[in-house]
């Protein structure tokens, strides 16, 4: 009986010293963190819902364009985060003198894989919204009347991501990212016409190089 009541304490001292380790390395990784992406952007078509003198059926497409991230937060732990980033989408709208441009505006989580190797898979994600800006130079979209300058709208967004990043030390790291976005359908108003300019929902597909270091 004293043998085993010596056994159970000694099993009880080794989970407490394992879990302290633990608790210890995780506070170790705790702190703030910042970073950045920069990279394409390969915005789909989208529906031109409405533009003044424009009749129905029309989309608009896009150019390739570029995409900037800029974000930070407060690591949680060796395999969690979270914080929010900002950044722009721009895009040439083909076929006119015209260009399309949204301003994320996102709440992140991010799960990252730690391992033995400096290279650390990472999945995130989250909602948020956009500003959504158009720009016409005295153009026309779908056939309509010529409008120019310029307009915003603030809708929905949220996006998903995932990548690897190398870690160059204990605290910086560079990768490559990919990030699929989404926003809702904006609407900007045309002076001196009851017709709006309205597009469809937009699906933005961007592939990044990005840095991070946590401080």
């Amino acid at each position: 009986m004293k043998t085993n009541l010596t056994l159970a304490g000694c099993s009880a001292l080794t989970l407490a010293c394992t879990l302290t380790s633990t608790v210890a390395l995780a506070e170790e990784k705790q702190g703030p963190y910042a970073g950045a992406d920069l990279g394409i952007a390969l915005t789909g078509d989208t529906a031109l819902r409405e533009f003044p003198g424009a009749g129905r059926g029309h989309h608009v497409e896009f150019d390739p364009g570029v995409r900037l991230s800029l974000g930070g937060g407060w690591s949680f732990c060796e395999w969690f985060r979270a914080g929010g980033e900002f950044g722009i989408i721009g895009h040439n709208i083909k076929g006119a003198d015209a260009t399309f441009s949204e301003i994320p505006f996102m709440a992140v989580a991010e799960f990252r894989l730690p391992n033995k190797s400096p290279i650390v898979p990472f999945i995130g994600g989250g909602p948020g919204f956009a500003i959504s800006v158009i720009s016409l130079d005295d153009d026309n979209l779908g056939g309509g009347d010529f409008v120019d300058g310029s307009a915003s709208d603030a809708v929905f967004a949220w996006q998903v991501y995932g990548g690897l990043r190398y870690k160059i030390d204990d605290h910086m790291s560079v990768g490559l990212v990919y990030k699929y976005f989404e926003a809702e359908a904006p609407t900007w108003d045309v002076r001196r016409t009851s017709q709006d300019i309205r597009f469809g929902r937009t699906h933005t597909h961007a592939i990044s190089a990005s840095f991070s270091i946590d401080f």
